[in-house]
C-alpha cells in the first residue's frame, strides 16, 4: 500500500506538470487512471525523461538563504543576518545552539531523500520503456550521479545516513545508517564509474544536465572532505586534462555571475533556475540582502525585512586592488539622491546580481555547485598537504588570482605548507563567498570550531554535523542520532 500511494503521487505530479505544456482545450479532456503502476506510466522515453527532470527539481536551491548560506556560511567568518521572521531560524545556526528540530536541516534532509526516491524510481525503471539505447545508458548514469550528489550533500551535513538504492524501500522499512566506510565507498564508487560513462559535454540545448567532468569535480570534492589527499589530486587533474573548462577572464572576476556569463565553461555543475519571471524556481537573494532604499537596476522588486550581512573582518582578507571585492555593496545612492554609506559590519554579498528577466523577488541566476576554479584551488592544496610547500601548488593559486586582478606571489613568501595552506583557506573565502562553501573548508581545514569559538559562540566538536531531524528519529527508531544531539 505505502508502494501504491508513492507511485499515485508520483503520477499526479507528472500529470500536472505535462498539463501545463498543452493548451486550455487539452486540459478538459479527462482521463480516467483506475491502476497506477511502474508498467502503467513508463512507458515511453519521455515519461522517464519527466520523471529524471523531476530530480533536477529537488536539487535546486529554491531560496540560497535558506538552503545555502544560511546552513553553510552564517555559522562561519562571512555572513550574519538580522530583522525580519527570517532572522529565528539564523539565529540558532549563527550562535550554534541549532537542534534536531530545526525547520531548514529537516527541509534539507527531505529535499535530499525526495531527490534520492525519484533518482531510485528512474533507475529501477529505466528498462521498462522501448527508447534509444545510447540515451537509455545516458539517463541511467544521470540518475546515478544525481543519486550520489545527494548522498554527497547528505554526508557533508549529517555524515554517514540510511544507504537507500531501490525505489521499494521508504520508511516502513526502518532503514539503518551506513557505516562510514559504507557510505564513503559508495560516493566514491558510483561517482567514479559514472564518470567513465557521462559524455565529456552535456547533449545540446541540455544545459545543467551531468557531464564526466561533474562527476569527476564532485569525486575530488568528495575525496578532500576526506582527507584523501593523493585522489583528490589525482582526479583534480582529470578534470583539468579535460581541456573543457577555464577561468573567466573576460572581465572582470564578479562579471562572471552576470546574465551574460551565466553558462561560462568556468561553470562545471550548477543548479538551474528558471529564466520565467515569478517562477518559483528563481532564486530569491537578492531580495534578503539589499538594505532599504536601494534602487533596483530592474524595478519592480521586493525588499524583505530579512538582511544577511557581511562581517567586516572577511572583508579585510582582500587586498585593495582585488576586482571580487566589487561582488559586495558597501554603499548606494538612495530614491532621494543620498549616498548611504552601510559602514561596519553592514555591508552586502550582490554577487549574484539582478537580471532582466526577474520577477518581483526571485531572479534566475544559476547557482554553481562546483566551478573550475574550485578543482585548481583543490588540487593545490592537496599537493600541499602531499609533498609540503612547492611551486605546482603556488602556480595553481596565481592563476586565481591573476584572473581576479590581484599580484601573484612566488614560493618564498611563503613560510612552509601551513602558511601556505592558511593561505589558500583564506583564498577560498575570497573567491566562494556566498557560494556554500566555507563551513565544508573551514571543516577540513579544522577552524570551523576554533574560529566560532573566537567570535565568542558555544562551539563544541560535534558541531562540524548537524543532528539527523528529530522527525526521522521519531519515524525511524532505527536510526541514530549524530553525537552530541
Amino acid at each position: 500500500m505505502e508502494k501504491i500511494k508513492k507511485y499515485c503521487a508520483l503520477i499526479i505530479v507528472v500529470i500536472c506538470v505535462l498539463a501545463l505544456s498543452v493548451g486550455c482545450e487539452d486540459q478538459l479532456d479527462e482521463k480516467t487512471y483506475t491502476a497506477l503502476s511502474p508498467q502503467d506510466f513508463f512507458k515511453t522515453a519521455e515519461d522517464i525523461e519527466v520523471v529524471l527532470n523531476s530530480v533536477y527539481g529537488e536539487l535546486r536551491y529554491s531560496d540560497i538563504t535558506r538552503d545555502a548560506v544560511t546552513l553553510q556560511e552564517v555559522n562561519t567568518d562571512i555572513h550574519f543576518e538580522r530583522s525580519g521572521g527570517i532572522f529565528t531560524h539564523n539565529q540558532p545556526i549563527e550562535e550554534f545552539v541549532w537542534t534536531s528540530s530545526h525547520q531548514w536541516i529537516k527541509s534539507s534532509w527531505e529535499r535530499r531523500y525526495r531527490g534520492i526516491y525519484k533518482a531510485n524510481t528512474v533507475i529501477d525503471n529505466i528498462s521498462l520503456p522501448e527508447m534509444d539505447e545510447n540515451r537509455r545508458q545516458e539517463i541511467l548514469a544521470e540518475a546515478r550521479f544525481l543519486r550520489a550528489f545527494n548522498y554527497y550533500l547528505l554526508f557533508d551535513f549529517f555524515g554517514p545516513v540510511p544507504l537507500i538504492t531501490s525505489s521499494e524501500t521508504d520508511v516502513t522499512d526502518r532503514p539503518e545508517r551506513a557505516s562510514e566506510t559504507e557510505m564513503i565507498s559508495f560516493i566514491e564508487s558510483e561517482l567514479s564509474e559514472i564518470s567513465n560513462i557521462l559524455p565529456i559535454n552535456p547533449p545540446k540545448d541540455q544545459y545543467g544536465r551531468p557531464t564526466k567532468g561533474a562527476a569527476l569535480a564532485a569525486l575530488t570534492k568528495f575525496y578532500m572532505m576526506n582527507k584523501k589527499w593523493q585522489e583528490a589530486a589525482n582526479t583534480a587533474k582529470q578534470v583539468m586534462d579535460l581541456e573543457v573548462y577555464d577561468l573567466f577572464t573576460e572581465g572582470e572576476r564578479t562579471a562572471l555571475f552576470s546574465p551574460e556569463n551565466q553558462r561560462d565553461n568556468e561553470f562545471i555543475f550548477v543548479s538551474v533556475m528558471s529564466d520565467t519571471p515569478d517562477d518559483i524556481t528563481g532564486d530569491g537573494w537578492l531580495s534578503h540582502v539589499v538594505p532599504r532604499g536601494y534602487q533596483w537596476q530592474y524595478p519592480p522588486r521586493q525588499i524583505f525585512a530579512a538582511e544577511y550581512k557581511i562581517w567586516s573582518d572577511f572583508l579585510e582578507l582582500f587586498d585593495a586592488e582585488d576586482e571580487r571585492l566589487d561582488a559586495f555593496l558597501l554603499e548606494f545612492v538612495n530614491e532621494d539622491g543620498e549616498t548611504i554609506v552601510l559602514g561596519e559590519d553592514n555591508a552586502r554579498s550582490l554577487k549574484f546580481p539582478e537580471y532582466p528577466n526577474q520577477g518581483i523577488s526571485r531572479s534566475s541566476d544559476d547557482f554553481p555547485f562546483i566551478r573550475y576554479a574550485d578543482i585548481i584551488l583543490s588540487r593545490a592544496e592537496a599537493l600541499n598537504e602531499i609533498n609540503g610547500l612547492n611551486q605546482e601548488s603556488v602556480d595553481l593559486l596565481n592563476m586565481i588570482r591573476e584572473a581576479a586582478g590581484v599580484s601573484t606571489l612566488v614560493i618564498s613568501d611563503f613560510n612552509g605548507p601551513t602558511a601556505f595552506k592558511d593561505f589558500i583557506l583564506d583564498e577560498r573565502g575570497r573567491e566562494f563567498h556566498t557560494e556554500a562553501l566555507r563551513r565544508q573548508d573551514l571543516i577540513r581545514h579544522g577552524k570551523f570550531i576554533e574560529m566560532a569559538i573566537d567570535r565568542g559562540k558555544p562551539a563544541q566538536a560535534f558541531h562540524v554535523r548537524y543532528p539527523i531531524p528529530q522527525t526521522e528519529i521519531e519515524r525511524n527508531p532505527n536510526l541514530t542520532q549524530n553525537e552530541g544531539y
